[in-house]
């Protein structure tokens, strides 16, 4: 006689995997955007009157980052703005490109979302797979940064902190 003792197992497992809740995996981080921030380890910063925060959320399960971006006070056309792998006084790569509004000045703000196959993969600083950069973001290794035509290099820049 044949057990059916494993098929009836497997198929318990089964039925208790799908009856377990997904946990949402949702993380919210947020920066504050400076002149002051832009400073590097040869430099002293920016100096301007431009402002600002972003508020980044990681949705691990949905493999995506949000991100809602606000600027005050730019003197100049917005350039450039996206996530850099990187600490703190530290320049870093580009991992994570945001999407502006063309040409905006003053106040303004900008939201978006980057799904993991739109990360720009950095191996030279360990960014090898999306799971980095989100470990990357998580870890506090990365930080906000816009660019404006007065300040190619970076007008405010901030840390990227896990909000608890």
């Amino acid at each position: 006689m044949i057990s059916r003792l494993p098929l009836v197992l497997v198929a318990a497992a089964l039925v208790s995997v799908a009856a377990t809740p997904a946990s949402a995996q949702v993380f919210t981080l947020t920066a504050t955007l400076t002149g002051e921030g832009e400073a590097t380890q040869t430099a002293n910063g920016v100096t301007t009157g431009a402002f600002g925060d972003a508020t980044v959320i990681v949705d691990l399960t949905a493999r995506t980052v949000n991100y809602s971006v606000r600027v005050f006070n730019l003197p100049s056309g917005v350039t450039q703005g996206h996530i850099h792998a990187g600490a703190i006084r530290t320049a870093g790569p580009v991992v994570v490109n945001f999407v502006l509004p063309v040409s905006a000045s003053n106040d303004f703000s900008f939201t978006g979302t980057a799904r993991d196959t739109e990360f720009v993969l950095r191996p030279e600083v360990g960014i090898r797979s999306a799971d980095d950069m989100f470990q990357a973001i998580l870890g506090g290794n990365s930080y906000v940064n816009v660019h404006s035509s007065a300040n190619p290099g970076g007008e405010v820049r901030g840390q990227l902190t896990l909000r608890p």
